[in-house]
Order: structure tokens, then sequence, then C-alpha cells
């Protein structure tokens, strides 16, 4: 009897170690509603740079299983960059891929996403705030709608006034003033659409490509796309010339 006692309590205590050992590596499940809360918002953060104050960070995770990731050195006199790339998710983490580069994003809750190392591990202490990328609140036009400048003004400087038009379609007035050569200033006016990153973008025309504004948290930023910037030609007082509008735009005033 003693031995049978003996025996049952052994088979007890090895069924009691092994569930715990299943459920110290238990999946976690991600809820189907907080995934696609997830795929229809950006994320944004300002992550840690060690030669600049911060890169700021856009962040959209798509359903497709495509990423899009719009990053931003501050004050390093740089455009910002925008690159496609692809996710595949372990648990709650995001791994995604950027041609060779790897980077790895963790879901907190639906409002947050954290930036993690390859460990898959959270930054802890002073740092771990750093890290964080927050849901970009509900996007109103009024974000957006302002003059920017960019330049000299005593000299030569570009001019950029954005304004809503209706639902996704903006104005543009681009204006390249030149105080040593007034005949060589330019003005252009052109439609832009919003679209989902909230960057705005302009069609030149059917074969010149496009004009695109992106937007940091002090400055827009005006970028040519599909043509080199130094072939594109605006009609200026009856002419074609080439003004150079792309660049970084300080924020001024609210319209």
């Amino acid at each position: 009897m003693r031995k049978n006692i003996l025996v049952l309590n052994i088979i007890t205590a090895i069924i009691f170690f092994t569930s715990c050992k299943k459920d110290d590596k238990a999946v976690v499940v991600i809820e189907q509603s907080l995934l696609d809360t997830i795929f229809c918002n950006t994320y944004e953060g300002v992550i840690p740079c060690p030669d600049c104050p911060g890169i700021e960070t856009s962040l959209r995770i798509y359903k497709d299983s495509t990423v899009s990731r719009t990053i931003y050195y501050q004050e390093r006199n740089e455009l910002p960059e925008t690159r496609i790339g692809t996710w595949k998710r372990k648990d709650s983490v995001f791994i995604a891929t950027f041609d060779r580069e790897k980077l790895f994003y963790k879901i907190k809750n639906q409002n947050i996403i954290l930036r993690v190392g390859s460990d898959l591990k959270e930054v802890k202490g002073t740092f771990a705030p750093d890290y964080i990328l927050y849901k970009k609140s509900s996007f109103k036009p009024e974000t957006i709608e302002n003059v920017y400048l960019s330049g000299d003004t005593i000299n030569l400087y570009n001019k950029l006034v954005v304004k809503h038009d209706k639902k996704d379609t903006y104005n543009l007035l681009l204006t390249h003033f030149n105080k040593m050569d007034s005949l060589s200033n330019c003005t252009v006016n052109l439609k832009a659409m919003l679209d989902k990153r909230f960057q705005l973008n302009a069609a030149l025309n059917k074969t010149e490509g496009n004009l695109r504004v992106i937007f940091t948290q002090k400055e827009a930023h005006v970028l040519f796309e599909k043509i080199p910037k130094d072939s594109v030609r605006f009609k200026c007082n009856d002419s074609l010339k080439f003004a150079p509008f792309n660049g970084s735009y300080k924020k001024q005033t609210a319209l």
C-alpha cells in the first residue's frame, strides 16, 4: 500500500512540474481585435541617437505583412527616409525586415508598441520611455496647416503654405524668393493628396514624378520622387524654371 502511495506521489509531482514547465513556454495569444487596431494606426516616438538629439520614428504595420518606417535624424540637416519592409510575428513581437536590417517591435497594448532588442526583451530602467512608440492621435488637418520657411530670408529662401481643401485634398503654395534678383522669384500652386502615413503627395505631371511632403515635429520636408531633383522645372512668369524647392522647412505659424 505504501509503495502504491509513493508511486502515486511521484507521478503527481512529475505531472505538476511538467505542467509548470509548459506554462513557462506558453504561447502569447494576441486577440484579432488588438491586431486590427494596430493595422489601422500609426505609432510614433523619438528613439535615442548617438550623435543627434533623437531619431523621430513613424511606424505603420499593415495587415498584408508589409511595414513602413519613416525616420528623421534631428538637427542633422538630412531629409527623412521612408523604408518599406515585411514582417513576421512571434507571439507579441513583430520581426520587421528592411533589406538586410531586422528590427523588433513588441505589442504592449493598443496604444503602445515597444522597440526591443534581438533578444526580444524590453528595455528597463531610466531609458525605457525612450523606446516607446505611441499610437498617433486622430489626425486633424490643422496639425499640418501652416506656413513653413527654408533658407535665409535676407537673401534666398523658400516658403511653403499648406492649406486644407476638402477631405484628403490639400493646396500647396510654394514660393522661391531671391532678394537680389526678383525676376527669378517663382510661385507654384499644387494639389496634394494625404496618404495613410499622413504625408502629402502631389503629381508634377504624367512624366515628371511626384512631390512628397513629410511632416516631422517642427518641420515639413519636400522631396522629389521618380525624378532627379535638379531636372524639375516649374512654370514661373510664363517660362519654365528650376526652383530648389526640395529640402527642410521650419514650421512658422498656423494659418
